[in-house]
């Protein structure tokens, strides 16, 4: 029988700043850490492509699960009151909300294209590996990520 795979702390951190882009809580983004290094345990660290790209594909498919499971707005602006910083001035609250609240309009292909891209600052072939996608369905979905929070925003500043 072979030793479980080690999983080291820095891919323990990539883990957690992928889920939390996705969850936006400090507390469901460790959860989600967890959960996948639990998978990868189990899995023996035995997949298809690179470790990097299944663990990505992992932690997006159980971030989009969680936020299906998120049943009202209210608990989502009661964690987003909850995670705002005092040094920040009503304006960036107010955009920073107005940004969560247009990713959670996305699809969840571009949600995850968007925030792998700009928060992230992943290449679309690595987002396209990570996700089984080819490059120019993830151009696209960015594109249109995109397009739709500029609308989201435009919307919400009532112009």
């Amino acid at each position: 029988m072979s030793s479980p795979p080690i999983v080291d702390r820095t891919v323990q951190a990539q883990i957690y700043r992928w889920a939390y882009r996705f969850l936006r809580n400090h507390h469901d983004a460790l959860d989600a850490t967890q959960e996948i290094l639990l998978k990868w345990l189990r899995a023996g660290g035995h997949h298809i492509g690179s470790k990097t790209a299944w663990l990505r594909r992992m932690t997006t498919n159980h971030c989009i699960d969680v936020l299906r499971r998120r049943q009202s707005a209210a608990k989502h602006e009661a964690r987003m009151a909850e995670r705002e910083k005092p040094h920040r001035t009503p304006e960036q609250r107010e955009l920073q909300r107005a940004v969560a609240a247009g990713l959670e309009k996305l699809s969840d292909h571009q949600r995850a294209v968007v925030v792998a891209k700009v928060y992230d600052h992943e290449t679309f072939a690595a987002i396209a590996d990570s996700m089984g996608l080819s490059v120019s369905s993830v151009k696209t979905h960015y594109v249109r990520g995109l397009r739709a929070l500029r609308n989201a925003l435009r919307h919400q500043q009532g112009e």
